[in-house]
C-alpha cells in the first residue's frame, strides 16, 4: 500500500507520495510529479518546490547573491515538514501573466 503526506491549503488537499529510501533509513516524500507538472491552488497560485530557481519577480528576504530560489522569497511559503510551497506573489498566480499583457482584456478585431 503506498503512503503519502497530505497538505491542505486555500481548499485543495494535495497528497505527496513517500517511499523507504535506505541511505537515509526514513521515509522521504517523493516529489518526481511536482517536477513534471507543478500545481496550483484553486485560486491559481503555484505550488513549487522550496529549490526551484526563483522567477523574475521574486524579492528576496535578504540581500546575499546566493539567494536564488523560492525558498529565500518573501512570497514563497513553505509547509513544514515538506519541500512544497505556495507562492503568493500575484504576478505568478494562472493567468494573471496574460492580464497584464497589452490589449488582453480587449476584444479581438478581426
Amino acid at each position: 500500500m503506498e503512503q503519502y503526506n497530505r497538505y491542505e491549503f486555500e481548499g485543495e488537499v494535495i497528497e505527496v507520495p513517500v517511499y523507504w529510501d535506505d541511505h537515509l533509513q526514513r521515509e522521504v516524500e517523493d516529489y518526481e510529479d511536482y517536477y513534471k507538472q507543478p500545481g496550483h491552488t484553486p485560486s491559481g497560485r503555484p505550488v513549487l518546490l522550496t529549490f526551484e530557481d526563483a522567477c523574475p519577480y521574486a524579492d528576496m528576504v535578504d540581500d546575499d547573491p546566493a539567494s536564488v530560489d523560492c525558498g529565500s522569497c518573501r512570497h514563497y511559503h513553505q509547509f513544514p515538514g515538506s519541500l512544497l510551497g505556495v507562492c503568493h506573489n500575484e504576478k505568478m498566480r494562472s493567468g494573471a501573466a496574460k492580464a497584464e499583457q497589452p490589449g488582453a482584456n480587449e476584444e479581438e478585431i478581426r
